[in-house]
């Protein structure tokens, strides 16, 4: 499953990103852009904005009730339970590309000391070059 957000669902998107889903957003999309994005890419639209959910191509799109963000994952996870999506922690959750496995020794320059000595796993974006590890966030 692959979504597209409008520009108030930010917050959302990172955290569907992290969750593993696809999730294009970017604040500069307008909602002609979101539209045609989500034909040609087979992306459903996440929208918060009522003018978006009834423009007549935006037909695959979920409107988002709450302003919570905690509301908004419980609802996007219920809507759409019956798809797969890949594991948690395999997507930036900046960029929203696919993260890649990197040494430990080929990070011990990017982050901090006290992250390096507790953690074995790292990651990498090869797009923005952001340098990820689990954190207690994960919990």
């Amino acid at each position: 499953m692959k979504f597209i957000a409008d520009v108030m669902l930010g917050r959302l998107s990172k955290r569907l990103r992290m969750m593993g889903f696809d999730v294009l957003y970017d604040r500069s999309f307008k909602n002609r852009e979101i539209i045609r994005f989500s034909l040609e890419q087979q992306r459903m639209i996440l929208t918060r904005d009522m003018a978006l959910a009834k423009r007549p191509l935006a037909t695959d799109h979920c409107f988002i009730k709450s302003n919570d963000v905690r509301d908004q994952i419980k609802q996007v996870l219920t809507e759409f339970s019956r798809f797969e999506r890949s594991a948690p922690l395999t997507r930036c959750s900046v960029c929203n590309e696919l993260l890649v496995s990197i040494t430990k020794h080929d990070v011990q320059d990017l982050i901090p000391q006290y992250v390096y000595e507790k953690n074995n796993e790292f990651s990498r974006c090869p797009q923005c070059e952001r340098t990820y590890w689990k954190g207690t966030h994960v919990k």
